[in-house]
């Protein structure tokens, strides 16, 4: 026996590539395979076939289904949500505009790096009965959302932000926003007349629809005639004086 002989591979078809790390190869491939599929029907079969191995490569490193669904939203999905979040857990004196801004911009960076994100996002975390949703609950940050919400109600009772929005729903809006028109960009494209989704131009609708949103709503002074007047004080209640009724005092 030769001591000096490398450990032995795993069976299946190696690529040429020496330093190639097989197992992200894998976990690329399966990831892309999941959000253009879906997860219930994507097989370990297809997945190999589309990575360009064998079956036996993927249970090699993977062994089974449910330990690649937990690679995927350890390895995937949550550093995509850690890298969104990291602003407001980096800087906490970040004022609600400027968290949003961010927000955005990075939703938009990690969607630009992963484009498989938005599609996965709607078909296995959103979707009622995704394969990934409850793996997803474990991983969100739910701190970092109470966080946020805690700091746009500060900011509402201080006059900065619309006190009509709700401070808990403001995230949700942020990713429904940028995650949904990307998740159904192609569904849209194919749609007859409409024009192509342009990232650009999402960024501005964005923007503009959240940052407007949160700006102080205009003064009470500017409110129709009739809500003012139901908000005017009444008199205050009790027994009218003789004066008040047109009676004086019995002669």
């Amino acid at each position: 026996m030769n001591p000096t002989r490398s450990p032995a591979k795993p069976l299946g078809r190696r690529p040429a590539v020496e330093d190639f790390d097989v197992r992200e190869h894998l976990l690329d491939t399966a990831t892309r395979l999941f959000s253009e599929c879906g997860i219930a029907a994507t097989t370990v079969a297809q997945i190999a076939s589309e990575a360009g191995v064998t079956s036996a490569l993927v249970h090699y490193y993977f062994t089974n289904r449910e330990k690649l669904l937990d690679a995927v939203a350890d390895e995937r999905l949550a550093p995509a949500a850690e890298f969104v979040w990291r602003p407001a857990v980096e800087d906490a004196t970040s004022d609600p505009f400027a968290l949003v801004h961010e927000f955005v911009a990075r939703l938009f960076d990690v969607t630009d790096r992963m484009p498989w994100l938005p599609p996965l996002w709607l078909r296995e975390i959103v979707n009622e009965g995704g394969l990934l949703r409850e793996r997803m609950m474990r991983r969100i940050p739910f701190d970092n959302i109470k966080r946020f919400g805690s700091r746009v109600a500060h900011a509402q009772q201080d006059g900065t932000v619309n006190g009509n929005l709700e401070a808990m729903l403001l995230f949700n809006s942020v990713l429904a926003l940028v995650m949904l028109p990307l998740a159904t960009a192609k569904i849209w494209q194919n749609a007859r007349g409409l024009p192509v989704i342009e990232r650009d131009a999402l960024r501005r609708h964005v923007i503009a629809l959240l940052i407007g949103g949160m700006q102080p709503a205009p003064h009470a002074a500017s409110a129709p005639a009739h809500a003012r007047a139901q908000q005017q004080p009444k008199p205050p209640s009790g027994r009218r004086s003789r004066k008040d009724t047109g009676t004086g005092s019995p002669s």
